[in-house]
C-alpha cells in the first residue's frame, strides 16, 4: 500500500466525516466526535511509532480510548486514505488486516485471521455493525457487508453480502452508502 503523510491521511479522514476540511472542522471533530478522534490518535500512534522518547505519548492516548471505547484495533494496522469509523465500540481487529481507501465501519464488526491468513479489504468498502470477516478472504471494491453477516469466502466487486454465512443479494455495490469519498488528488 502505498505511504501517505500522516497529515494528508488526517485530512482525509477529516474530510469523510464533513465532506470539507477545516481547522475548525478539526478542532470540533477531535473533541466531540468519537469515530474520529480515535482514528486520529490510531494514526498518530502509528506514526510517531517509530520516533524515539515522544512516541509514547500518542501511544498511551491511543491506549487511553481503546479502553474507553472497548476496541481492539491494533494501530499498526495497514489502512488506506479516509477511514471512517462510526460507533467505534466492540470493534476488533489485528495488525495483519490490510484496510483500503474510503472504508467505513460501524460498531462492533471483527475482522479476524484464521490459520495465519488475514482479511484483505479493498476500497470503498461498507461493513455493517456485527459483521465478522474471517480468515484470508478478500473483499472486493465497492463491496458492502451487512449488519451481522458472517464472511468467510472472497466477496467480488460490487457485491452485497448479508446472513451467516453471508450469501450475495445484489450487485447494486456501495455507491449510494458511502459519503464524502476522498479521491486522491483533493
Amino acid at each position: 500500500m502505498k505511504k501517505y503523510s500522516f497529515l494528508y491521511l488526517v485530512k482525509s479522514d477529516l474530510y469523510r466525516q464533513n465532506g470539507k476540511v477545516s481547522l475548525l472542522l478539526f478542532l470540533k471533530d477531535i473533541l466531540f466526535r468519537k469515530g474520529f478522534k480515535f482514528v486520529f490518535w490510531m494514526r498518530a500512534a502509528k506514526h510517531f511509532d517509530s520516533f524515539p522518547l515522544i512516541r509514547y505519548i500518542p501511544k498511551i492516548i491511543y491506549s487511553y480510548y481503546k479502553r474507553v471505547y472497548v476496541s481492539d484495533i491494533n494501530y499498526r494496522a495497514d489502512i488506506g486514505l479516509g477511514f471512517s469509523i462510526y460507533h467505534v465500540f466492540c470493534t476488533s481487529f489485528g495488525s495483519s488486516v490490510k484496510i483500503g481507501n474510503n472504508v467505513t465501519i460501524v460498531h462492533g464488526v471483527t475482522i479476524a485471521g484464521k490459520n495465519g491468513k488475514f482479511p484483505e479489504i479493498k476500497d470503498n468498502v461498507y461493513i455493517g455493525s456485527g459483521a465478522c470477516i474471517l480468515g484470508g478472504v478478500v473483499i472486493g471494491n465497492n463491496a458492502i457487508i451487512g449488519a451481522n453477516a458472517t464472511v468467510t469466502k472472497d466477496v467480488p466487486d460490487n457485491a452485497v453480502v448479508v446472513g451467516n454465512p453471508a450469501r450475495i443479494v445484489s450487485y447494486n455495490g456501495s455507491s449510494s452508502a458511502l459519503v464524502n469519498v476522498w479521491k486522491e488528488d483533493n
